[in-house]
């Protein structure tokens, strides 16, 4: 079977969308851009080059929809975005701000983790099989973290040839016992390349 790729416009587009930090992870509308990561989502509306100031624009957050007014030059107030959500959020962690003249930018924290494939029910949807799925170390608690760098310490330890976390404290021990009274070593140079470590301690001799 065969599976069809995208054609050299739609990678276009999506390598231009993807190097865009407004459309990363997302769209470009008509309207309004969006990007996301795995815990928000970021909603820019567009608006008129004289909406410059916070008063002139109204924005309604609920937990499945968001509505975004703007001050006509006539007084009037219309409406730039009023749309259903495609997933509910947490209202309280979510804001908004103003960059005048280009955008009101929507800050919108996922209820749940996970990847949205529009904002608004009413939107096309992306293919969330070609974003960057990748989470920032910042996103996972400190158990995870702690992992990741354990990870990373042991693998540039391994490159240099160097002991691993799990391998440190028994070698510090092995370096104390080494010259020790009793000790089959006593009188020699301190030899890590005599034994090795396991994951769970476990020193093995080597034969020579």
């Amino acid at each position: 079977t065969l599976f069809r790729s995208e054609n050299p416009e739609q990678e276009r587009q999506r390598r231009e969308l993807q190097s865009n930090p407004l459309t990363y992870n997302g769209a470009d509308r008509e309207t309004y851009c969006w990007s996301q990561t795995i815990t928000e989502t970021d909603v820019r509306v567009k608006v008129p080059n004289t909406i410059v100031k916070g008063k002139q624009v109204k924005v309604d957050i609920q937990k499945k929809h968001i509505r975004v007014s703007i001050l006509g030059s006539d007084g009037l107030w219309s409406k730039a975005v009023d749309n259903e959500l495609s997933w509910e959020i947490n209202t309280e962690e979510s804001m908004w701000s103003l960059n005048p003249g280009e955008f009101v930018h929507v800050n919108l924290e996922k209820k749940q983790e996970r990847w949205w494939e529009n904002v608004f029910v009413d939107e096309p949807k992306i293919n969330t099989r070609k974003i960057d799925c990748s989470r920032p170390m910042t996103d996972l608690d400190d158990e995870a973290q702690s992992k990741i760098e354990e990870m990373m310490y042991n693998q540039r330890q391994k490159q240099l040839g160097l002991p691993q976390s799990h391998e440190s404290k028994t070698h510090d021990m092995m370096r104390k016992a080494w010259d020790a009274e009793g000790s089959p070593f006593k009188g020699q140079q301190f030899d890590p390349s005599r034994f090795s470590v396991d994951p769970n301690g476990i020193v093995n001799f080597k034969d020579f």
